[in-house]
């Protein structure tokens, strides 16, 4: 390797090295979230079949074993569960259950950071590629998601990947390259369905930069080797491939789950058009949207980068604006955006190399190097240490982080948006019901959130001798069947204050009237907000 990129590739290294070390460092502190539970039990699924295929394939294909390994979890296509239960059939052997099975995505979140970096570093230099990367994993909404074994961040992780290979490849030339497109975004497709937007980003940035009828027909082999690839990467569409393919299009378009999201005060489905834009600007932290705000700015300067800015601020807000135009079902506060985030950070690493380049130039015309460095630390410190000390405090719960642009989480609350989700500070809970719950006590939790407590007693953080109940309907998670009873035959209550949990006013209100007979043993606030309530 010659010395000029060796040591790009130390930096990247380096950088993949400590994001990955402080993810993993804080792991268990982060609270299981509410899908966790159903991908960890299909991604065992799959590793066994997999296990199963290499030492008995006459076996594995059958048609009512390949059924039952992999229907569950069956809606989400399977790469990243794949992913997570490989690494988790490994690191099981020298860390914890939940560790194990967040440290793939945890990888691919460092690897997103590298190639952040090493994007960023290679069009601006290094200084934006260490402050996109800043940018990005002082997100606090981010950070969190990062740890977590769900699809959202390995979406964001594949989607940039894809639209990062796309650029690398501009420049070469011959269809087999296509190929390699095509493979990456396959990939990506069999991760998450997000990635669909990846080849209109691209569509749209070439008819605007590079109207070359050879890029366009990359762009066409690339999508006809990605639909193969998301074939062959999902063994649930060897048998009943039709079928099933049309019930999983059918689920992602016009049959998906109806759930709802509390927004300004008022219960919607969908929410309204303006919804993704305020959530954008109430959970990234407020220096870093000024500072992708002069990204974007500088962005219009194309020619000077050949439009990769504009690449930026599509792939950021393309993704935004479908949902805007097709009123597209959104839930989960800024959940269905964490894929626009590294978009974002990379215009934020953009805007502040600029800013920072500005600054060095004051400082040598007036020939005092203290101005030139000191201005830059000092830009630095205004635009990262806000939020570094909010996710202090709040820490580790920071899917209840709202930016300085709307007051914080008080603010956030008086504007009805709402106080949190996903249920992980049930993990507050865990310590109040283990010292005082009599054996066989019945444990009440939000509707459909019963998975994550079934999943605290199988690592052992929840007494197994106390009864997880779900909300009327008997279910089975983990091969264990749980009882469905009325909420009022609960022994003990975990309330998250998620607002949307009521539903449309007075949907749910017999919820509150059964909380409010309760007594009140435990309740978790910041800034005087409740946000974990604990009822006996």
């Amino acid at each position: 390797m010659r010395r000029k990129t060796i040591l790009p590739f130390l930096t990247t290294l380096l950088v993949f090295g400590l994001v990955f070390t402080v993810l993993l460092a804080n792991s268990r502190e982060i609270g299981v979230t509410w899908d966790e539970p159903a991908y960890i039990e299909a991604s065992e699924s799959y590793v066994h079949w997999l296990q199963q295929a290499f030492s008995h394939p006459e076996i594995a294909f059958r048609d009512n074993i390949l059924t039952n390994a992999w229907s569950l979890n069956s809606e989400h296509p399977p790469l990243d569960k794949v992913w997570s239960g490989l690494v988790w059939s490994v690191a099981r052997n020298f860390t914890d259950d939940l560790t194990a099975h967040r440290m793939g995505n945890m990888l691919l979140s460092a690897a997103l950071a590298a190639m952040l970096f090493a994007w960023l570093r290679s069009a601006y230099g290094s200084l934006a590629g260490a402050a996109g990367v800043l940018a990005l994993f002082s997100m606090p909404r981010f950070f969190f998601h990062a740890h977590l074994s769900a699809l959202d961040v390995p979406a964001a992780f594949s989607a940039f990947l894809s639209t990062f290979v796309f650029w690398k490849l501009l420049e070469k030339r011959g269809w087999a390259w296509g190929l390699l497109a095509g493979l990456v975004w396959g990939l990506a497709l069999a991760t998450k369905v997000n990635a669909v937007f990846v080849p209109i980003v691209l569509g749209v940035w070439l008819l605007l930069f590079r109207r070359e009828p050879r890029q366009f027909l990359r762009l066409v082999i690339m999508g006809l080797v990605a639909v193969l690839v998301f074939f062959a990467a999902w063994p649930w569409l060897y048998q009943h491939t039709l079928e099933r393919l049309i019930t999983y299009i059918g689920f992602i378009t016009v049959n998906h789950w109806q759930i709802g999201q509390y927004y300004l005060g008022q219960f919607h489905i969908p929410p309204p058009w303006h919804f993704s834009f305020v959530m954008l600007w109430a959970v990234i932290p407020l220096g870093i949207t000024l500072l992708y705000f002069v990204g974007i700015g500088r962005s219009f300067k194309w020619k000077k980068d050949n439009a990769l800015g504009a690449l930026f601020l599509l792939s950021a807000f393309i993704p935004v604006l479908v949902p805007v135009i097709g009123r597209s079902l959104l839930y989960d506060n800024d959940r269905m955006m964490m894929a626009v985030y590294p978009f974002l950070a990379a215009l934020a690493g953009v805007g502040f190399n600029w800013l920072a380049s500005a600054w060095r130039k004051t400082g040598l015309a007036l020939r005092s190097k203290t101005l030139r460095t000191g201005g830059v630390v000092l830009l630095a410190g205004l635009a990262l240490l806000p939020q570094l000390v909010g996710m202090a405090r709040l820490y580790p719960h920071l899917l209840s982080y709202y930016s300085e642009g709307v007051g914080g989480l008080r603010g956030a609350t008086k504007m009805g948006l709402e106080t949190t989700y996903w249920c992980e500070t049930y993990s507050l809970a865990l310590p109040v019901i283990n010292a005082q719950a009599k054996p066989g006590d019945r444990i009440w939790a939000d509707p459909w959130s019963h998975d994550v407590l079934i999943y605290y007693q199988r690592i052992g953080s929840l007494r197994e001798d106390v009864v997880v109940t779900a909300d009327a309907d008997d279910v089975s998670i983990f091969g264990q069947f749980v009882k469905g009873y009325p909420m009022s035959a609960a022994d003990w209550y975990i309330f998250e204050h998620r607002q949307t949990t009521f539903g449309p006013a007075g949907m749910n209100s017999h919820m509150l009237a059964v909380l409010n007979r309760q007594e009140v043993v435990y309740e978790y606030r910041y800034e005087g907000v409740p946000i974990l309530t604990v009822y006996k």
